[in-house]
């Protein structure tokens, strides 16, 4: 007597569920995606039109900035470094001065430089020159 065996059933695979989770895994990850705005300050450098600085008769105002965030406006300390702070001292500095000499540490945080920045401009300071000071290593 013959048996008749049973056919195995074909295997297949059904892609119409995976392609179903893959939309959702999509559609979930682009949903809980945070896009971070990312800030840019344009900032427009200014061209070197007379050479000799050197022989400026005009008189500039001299900030310091340090590596710890100490500020100093003609050698006088700056207590609690502030946009207000710095504003007052920036008011008995003389009218008639309207260059502004700024020496910061290469460690120094960029806010401080800005904020120093906006208060002078603020301030009618028309020449603001950076000199970087390198730290000791």
């Amino acid at each position: 007597m013959k048996f008749q065996r049973k056919k195995s059933p074909e295997i297949a695979l059904e892609i119409t569920p995976l392609v179903d989770v893959i939309f959702l895994l999509l559609i979930f990850f682009v949903l809980s995606t945070n896009f971070v705005d990312v800030k840019i300050m344009n900032i427009n450098l200014p061209e070197i039109q007379n050479l000799s600085y050197e022989g400026s008769s005009e008189r500039s105002l001299n900030i310091e900035i340090s590596k710890e965030g100490k500020v100093s406006i003609d050698g006088k300390e700056i207590e609690n470094f502030s946009f207000n702070s710095f504003n007052n001292e920036l008011s008995f500095v003389s009218t008639d001065i309207t260059t502004a000499e700024i020496s910061a540490d290469s460690d120094t945080k960029y806010q401080y430089l800005v904020t120093i920045m906006e208060a002078l401009n603020k301030k009618g300071f028309k020449n603001i020159q950076m000199n970087g000071v390198s730290s000791p290593k």
